[in-house]
């Protein structure tokens, strides 16, 4: 694979690349550490909602686990993170209270307040045995420069013998995954869906598209009657939403080549992909980039029917806007152009198992028990995030995400565009893409241009 000739880069450069885009990163905070950590990221940044209160920590060794067998007092792992700092006492406790009830192990967590500094912290501590047991990371080329210096520890047996028997999807795997094994587990996943209005869409007589053709008639109908179909954000990293949406749909392999290096941009299906966008922009499917505050409420009022979000902005629109799951908000995954599988596209943060670390054998035992149901309900509660399919959720509409998730013969997960392809094109891609948005460029001027510095990149 070409990202192989890219990712091998020294350690120091991996952790120099910017944090993930969308999910957001945790604002001020104490980089001190405490022994019940929340697993959340930051509420403002997701949009999801902290329980009410969260559950006491309880004695590991008086408590039992799922199965009803008392587990001992174990020890205490230390774990590193950038997205926890300002997250409530409380939910912490209710999270690694249940960890330390299945798994015996006490979480020391120790928060950092900005990107910057942790990934300077664990630059400087990573190669060492007082490196933390389990830490957060980034997915993509960051994740296998780590693997290629030999700096996390392979999970494979951990997967094969306990993750997957939770619910975790092999989608979520294979991001985690080189030379055929598997290197993380996953801290959060957000899936990646079309909302819509739903009360938009009962005035004017529309179902969720079965094909793509539905899905451009649901646009016309919509333009037609005078509300903007589809809110494009103008988040200097969103462009590449609906272009990895269009590509997957058309041909997921056409996704996956211009990631790695493998197809043109130029190709002739990449480019009979940007006409069919070009056309949607000219026929004014999509809004102009507009701010994401306005996007939300021009959704929650009507004026937009549609936006492409993580799943998580169910439990945002809520709080935020008093919609409901399944009664005034819904959601589909855009339909494929040939009728095949539907592509559902995620973003995960990595759990990863520092190899160095005197702690590394704790942490992998940690790890055995992480997505059992009590741990993973007791994430969900706090922070809103889904990380496997046996996860207890109260609403039909995240309920029906989560079976599609499962649902391999109708649909196929993949890590989205913004890990899955080298940074600095990655970012110069997402400059183009935003130009095409605004109507500054030609779906030609755009490919080409991208086109040379892949060339660049990939040295073709």
């Amino acid at each position: 694979m070409k990202l192989k000739r890219i990712a091998a880069l020294l350690l120091s450069a991996a952790v120099a690349v910017g944090a993930l885009a969308g999910c957001g990163n945790s604002g001020g905070g104490s980089t001190q550490s405490s022994t019940t950590e929340d697993t959340s990221t930051d509420a403002e940044d997701t949009g999801s909602e902290a329980a009410d209160a969260g559950s006491e920590d309880a004695d590991a060794g008086e408590e039992s686990t799922d199965a009803g067998e008392a587990v001992a007092e174990a020890g205490t792992v230390e774990f590193w993170n950038d997205k926890m700092a300002n997250t409530e006492q409380t939910h912490l406790d209710a999270i690694f209270g249940e960890v330390k009830k299945v798994s015996g192990y006490t979480i020391d967590m120790v928060p950092y307040p900005d990107t910057a500094s942790y990934q300077t912290a664990m630059q400087q501590t990573i190669r060492d045995e007082k490196a933390p047991g389990l830490f957060t990371w980034w997915s993509g080329p960051q994740l296998q420069t780590l693997v290629e210096n030999g700096l996390v520890e392979d999970l494979t047996d951990v997967w094969n013998n306990y993750i997957f028997d939770e619910g975790v999807s092999q989608g979520v795997a294979d991001a985690f995954t080189f030379d055929g094994k598997v290197y993380a587990a996953p801290w959060s996943v957000l899936y990646n869906v079309v909302f819509y209005n739903k009360t938009v869409f009962e005035q004017y007589g529309i179902e969720e598209p079965e094909t793509f053709d539905d899905f451009l008639a649901v646009c016309e109908t919509l333009k037609s009657n005078g509300v903007t179909p589809i809110a494009l954000k103008s988040d200097s990293w969103a462009g590449f939403i609906w272009f990895q949406a269009l590509l997957a749909a058309k041909d997921v392999e056409l996704y996956k080549g211009v990631c790695d290096g493998s197809i043109k941009y130029t190709d002739p299906r990449i480019v009979e992909v940007m006409e069919i966008w070009k056309d949607m922009l000219d026929k004014d499917y999509f809004s102009l980039p507009i701010d994401w505050a306005d996007v939300r409420a021009g959704f929650s009022n009507g004026e937009v029917a549609m936006m492409l979000e993580p799943h998580v902005e169910f439990t945002g629109m809520r709080n935020d806007y008093g919609m409901v799951e399944g009664e005034d908000i819904d959601s589909f995954v855009v339909p494929s152009m040939d009728g095949g599988k539907r592509t559902i596209f995620f973003e995960a943060a990595p759990l990863c198992v520092a190899s160095a670390s005197g702690q590394k054998e704790d942490a992998l035992k940690v790890l055995e028990t992480w997505y059992k149901p009590d741990v993973q309900n007791a994430f969900h509660a706090q922070s809103g995030y889904t990380n496997t399919s046996q996860v207890e959720v109260e609403s039909v509409a995240v309920q029906k995400i989560l079976d599609e998730t499962a649902d391999a013969d109708n649909y196929q997960l993949v890590l989205r565009f913004y890990e899955s392809t080298p940074d600095k094109l990655r970012d110069f891609v997402l400059d183009e893409l935003m130009k095409f948005q605004l109507k500054n460029s030609t779906v030609e001027e755009m490919l080409n241009t991208i086109q040379a510095e892949a060339d660049a990149t990939f040295g073709n």
